[in-house]
């Protein structure tokens, strides 16, 4: 009876797990999240939606944003601090999901009978840097179904310093332009204006 739930809700699992129909040498497995909430069902499926294929897309990023909580860390490999912010989670899962691209491959994936917890095992290749990484996702979800917690474990540390590179080349003009439209935003709530 595992992901019952989820299979009528999403439509992407079957009874006990679900087997990969992208063309890879690991199969997909998800495992768990029997008594999943439809909020929680639907985050999963938003973040599959993103990776699955490699197209990074403007509405599948607004999307992405509509399931982080605007109070989301964000914890990743290359990086010692972490990141707070619905928006800035949203940027860099986007950034990555790019240097990533079609390579991105997901594993064993398990989640809590709730659907609030997860665990998703990964494999994705650095752009075209010929390094590779293989990790996890470990990932928090509210009462309401919105990420709250995204922490990134990974290895080789030379496919993480690859990682870091190509994230430096995308993340830092579009973290300026975010940061610019959040104070644009602030200023125009200051004096009564729609942003």
């Amino acid at each position: 009876r595992c992901c019952t739930k989820l299979k009528k809700k999403t439509d992407i699992f079957n009874v006990n797990k679900r087997s990969s129909s992208r063309s890879s040498s690991r199969s997909s497995s998800i495992y768990g999240g029997e008594s999943s909430s439809e909020a929680a069902s639907n985050t999963l499926a938003v973040w599959h939606s993103l990776v699955e294929d490699g197209n990074v897309t403007q509405d599948k990023l607004d999307r992405l944003r509509k399931v982080v909580d605007d109070e989301c860390v964000f914890k990743p490999p290359t990086y010692y601090s972490a990141w707070k912010g619905g928006d800035e989670t949203a940027m860099l899962l986007g950034c990555a999901a790019e240097v990533f691209g079609k390579s991105f491959t997901y594993g064993r994936q398990w989640l809590s009978e709730d659907g609030r917890e997860w665990a998703l095992e990964f494999t994705a290749d650095i752009s075209d840097t010929g390094k590779s990484i293989e990790g996890i996702d470990l990932v928090k979800l509210n009462d309401a179904g919105r990420i709250v917690d995204f922490t990134v474990l990974a290895r080789p540390p030379s496919g993480v310093a690859a990682l870091k590179s190509e994230m430096m080349k995308k993340v830092p003009p579009r973290l300026a332009a975010l940061k610019s439209k959040q104070a644009f935003g602030s200023v125009a709530a200051a004096f009564g204006v729609a942003a």
